[in-house]
């Protein structure tokens, strides 16, 4: 900013130094037609240089923009390249990771499947097994339960036998003491009236 105010000055004190110069006719008139190319030639030997400088440093400014804008995109597209190189290294470990996982779960519910499996047969075999120990010694004990009913029926068969039998001789013998007794009452009623029937025939006597 100093430098183009030193450059207005500068173009003031020339314009004060020209202007007296044209008021006093040493140049031409301001109406005369060749004053604006005069004017054009003495601005180009005023500020040329200074126009060309500032022409040479916007062309360098702008090289340089155009630099740091190129290496801006560069470096942006470099970085964008790392990140998207760095997300799918990211992506492909985390993949590897999850498909790792999921086979090893795999892995682990198929063992878990197969045992499940084992695991079920053998119950069904222990089951078959308890099932027939279960028939084999309910068969067992039916076996000793009619065995020992038969045991005892027969027991109670012959033990009601030998009652009968032995209520049969009682009755038996019963009866025999009671035809005893009937004879030896008859007999002793006999002799009662023969003794009762000799004492009148005694007694005539």
């Amino acid at each position: 900013m100093s430098r183009s105010i030193s450059m207005d000055q500068s173009a003031d004190a020339h314009r004060g130094q020209t202007e007296p110069q044209l008021q006093s006719g040493e140049f031409a008139h301001p109406d005369d037609p060749s004053a604006s190319g005069n004017l054009d030639k003495i601005r180009d030997i005023l500020f040329g240089a200074q126009a060309r400088e500032h022409e040479r440093r916007f062309a360098q400014l702008e090289q340089h923009l155009i630099r740091e804008a190129a290496d801006l995109r560069n470096d942006l597209k470099r970085r964008f390249e790392s990140l998207e190189g760095y997300i799918k290294k990211e992506v492909d470990a985390l993949t590897s990771r999850l498909t790792k996982e999921q086979e090893v779960r795999g892995a682990s519910v198929t063992k878990l499947t197969t045992d499940l499996t084992q695991l079920a047969a053998t119950l069904e075999e222990k089951a078959h097994q308890l099932e027939a120990q279960s028939s084999h010694a309910q068969s067992h004990v039916l076996q000793q339960l009619t065995a020992r009913t038969n045991e005892l029926a027969d027991d109670v068969r012959a033990r009601h036998a030998e009652t009968t039998s032995a209520l049969d001789e009682a009755v038996k013998n019963l009866r025999a003491e009671k035809t005893d007794r009937t004879a030896l009452a008859a007999i002793l009623l006999e002799a009662s009236q023969r003794l009762a029937n000799e004492e009148p025939s005694s007694n005539r006597v």
